[in-house]
């Protein structure tokens, strides 16, 4: 699952001097990360975004910039500039112009950029915020969505303090715009129009070729939930009226029209929807309203990208075990091929240049800090256009590899197993366990030193620690029934797989096991709590965000249908199978210490799921922290945050399992 962390000591963690020289959370928060990568339409440029952690006395954030270079890496320009963010660029289809969204105006607006110079001018000035953007194929118009602003009775009544309402009512939809570039009214405003009225929420969108129609899928809220069980409308920009193009019980996403406007492909869920099933591309044909589902991908779980020039192929890409794949799938449902064949690199932020002749990405691997690159669409030949990290380069990173094992039944499990930087064969060291979210999730093989989330695996490393990040049952990358595995299961053989995994590590002579500690996020606090209270084999634990108490969840979570799918009934009709799989009554039975972590704005598992686990802890007298991480989602999301919970989780495993030292 794109998706989303005040304090009460028992015991007290000293800040101590770790012996860290390269891959301390201080010093990677350091590195530079590209959010986006766009090659031209004629596929002579490209642009990516470069984002930067900015901590100052009074600002935690994260900035993009956009910047410009050749297709072969040369003549880097930076074109936006300040201390505001400014991200998502996209080329005007004749390559003269770049469209951007920047809050440098404090809301986040779309301004547009000359690529032969001069000054960015502001498109838009709303009142809440632009969220995507396309440019139409003639490039004289660019649509847009925005959310609803507040009435002025609105905001009367909140500064009154007379600000209540009734939940689910009068709610604030995203709705679609269309903005004409050379047209500007008596103002000098850009001449702009809002095209869709309807009580939905536009969630995507694409543009026919004449330019007359858009296509957009739609959910009955802003709710993440409401937006996977999406249909699909096309509608006309100069009258209003919309034609329904799919509307079942299957969640049916991310229209994109062919280049020759006869077709039109879309995302689509098993129906009803099923939210660890297959999920497949249809086609539906515009002139007789015919539609079909193009072949399985093997793990039939992933997302389009759009289609080849031709319009005989739509791109797909999609988890591949620990790394991912772009597949071509023909439009006629027979054949499908995987473009990327034979790469050891982890190939993400995948873009489609508007001519489809040109695919940019990143790629990166456990080793190796994620670049721009930029290849043809007729063969997969990457060619590497950025060098951002160089100073990286020469510093040592530990070694990952692939592991694999039998869980107890029999199945296939594989992982990665990093080791400690300059581990020597023999050596026994304290192990971590560290569990993916979803559960369809999927740990890949991306570089250990990337500076998100609350699990430094580099610094672990650096400090003498191997981790092991298993894929059990439940996770996507190996095939449906696979992902599907863990139905009604959650910690039956999905935590048997885990553990079997751990006694691999044992059996290889790395592991220290009487040294082992065990961590996660979401779903994987989910299970590190279930783990707690099932064994204690494990020193020390830390649990993020963590899923305690099911039906709890499933009645306070923003994704209702998500538990309900897994367990085939809601919580009311048998309370007994949520409670049954619900770590929370297992509490009796930990003696692990633990650190809880979690945001107290999230909605995706509301912060109570912490805080029931910790008081029955406390009252247990079990050692127990809970870092409470002020306006956070489901994860920490400002610099600062991220940079707490990975020095929370060092100190923690440091005082249980490593150098004690200090302590």
């Amino acid at each position: 699952m794109n998706p989303r962390n005040l304090l009460a000591a028992i015991c007290f963690l000293p800040l101590v001097a770790f012996a860290q020289k390269n891959w301390s959370p201080e010093q990677c928060l350091k590195i530079k990360n590209i959010t986006a990568v766009q090659a031209s339409p004629d596929g002579s440029k490209v642009l990516y975004t470069l984002r930067e952690a900015v901590m100052t006395d009074d600002r935690s954030e994260y900035v993009n910039q956009v910047w410009l270079c050749n297709a072969d890496g040369n003549n880097a320009v930076q074109l936006t500039k300040g201390d505001k963010n400014s991200a998502n660029p996209k080329w005007s289809p004749d390559g003269k112009w770049i469209a951007f969204t920047s809050s440098r105006d404090s809301k986040n607006n779309l301004y547009l950029l000359p690529v032969a110079g001069g000054e960015a001018e502001k498109l838009t000035d709303v009142k809440t915020s632009v969220g995507n953007y396309d440019w139409s194929h003639d490039g004289r118009m660019i649509a847009f969505t925005m959310i609803d602003a507040a009435e002025d009775k609105e905001e009367k009544n909140k500064k009154a303090k007379n600000d209540w309402y009734f939940m689910d009512e009068e709610i604030k939809q995203t709705r679609l715009y269309v903005l004409w570039v050379n047209t500007k009214d008596t103002a000098g405003k850009y001449v702009q129009k809002k095209i869709t009225t309807g009580n939905y929420n536009i969630n995507a969108f694409d543009w026919s070729q004449d330019g007359k129609t858009i296509a957009f899928s739609h959910g009955l809220s802003p709710e993440v939930n409401h937006n996977i069980y999406s249909d699909i409308s096309i509608i006309d920009i100069e009258t209003g009226q919309t034609k329904a193009i799919a509307s079942t019980n299957a969640g049916e996403t991310n229209p994109l029209f062919s280049p020759d406007g006869k077709l039109l492909v879309y995302y689509c869920t098993a129906d009803p929807v099923d939210w660890s099933g297959p999920r497949h591309a249809k086609v539906y044909s515009l002139s007789d309203g015919k539609n079909w589902r193009l072949k399985a991908t093997p793990d039939e779980n992933g997302g389009i990208l759009g289609w080849t020039p031709d319009s005989k192929n739509v791109l797909w890409t999609e988890s591949n075990k620990t790394l991912n794949a772009v597949y071509q799938l023909s439009v006629d449902g027979k054949s499908i091929a995987e473009w990327n064949r034979g790469s050891k690199d982890l190939i993400g932020a995948v873009s489609l240049n508007a001519t489809a002749t040109h695919l940019a990405f990143t790629l990166q691997n456990a080793s190796q800090l994620p670049e721009a690159y930029v290849s043809g669409l007729n063969n997969y030949a990457p060619v590497k256009i950025t060098n951002l990290n160089a100073e990286y380069a020469g510093k040592p990173l530990p070694k990952t590899e692939v592991v694999k094992w039998k869980a107890p039944d029999g199945k296939d499990i594989e992982g990665l197993l990093t080791y400690p930087i300059n581990y020597q064969a023999g050596q026994k060291v304290p192990l971590i366990l560290n569990v993916h979210g979803g559960p369809a999730g999927v740990f890949q093989q991306n570089c250990v030193a990337g500076n998100q989330g609350a699990y430094p695996v580099a610094a672990f490393a650096e400090l003498g620690y191997a981790v092991l990040r298993p894929n059990p049952r439940g996770s996507s990358g190996y095939g449906t029934d696979f992902r599907m595995a863990n139905r009604a299961d959650w910690g039956g053989k999905d935590f048997l797989d885990l553990m079997a995994g751990v006694d691999h590590v044992i059996k290889m002579g790395v592991a220290d096991e009487k040294n082992m500690g065990v961590m996660g996020w979401s779903y994987g606090g989910f299970m590190s709590s279930w783990i707690v209270g099932h064994t204690d084999r494990f020193k020390v634990a830390s649990i993020g965000a963590p899923v305690v108490d099911l039906a709890h969840q499933n009645l306070t979570d923003d994704i209702e249908g998500f538990l309900p799918s897994y367990f085939k009934t809601d919580p009311w009709n048998d309370w007994s199978k949520y409670d049954a799989h619900s770590p929370l009554r297992f509490v009796q039975h930990v003696k692990t210490p633990v650190m809880l972590q979690h945001g107290e704005a999230d909605q995706r598992v509301p912060f109570s799921n912490a805080v029931m686990f910790y008081n029955a802890l406390r009252r247990r007298n079990v050692p127990v922290r809970l870092l409470a991480l002020p306006r956070q989602p489901h994860g920490p999301q400002e610099p600062r945050m991220v940079l707490k919970t990975m020095q929370t989780n060092i100190e923690w495993f440091e005082k249980y399992i490593g150098d004690k030292k200090g302590f």
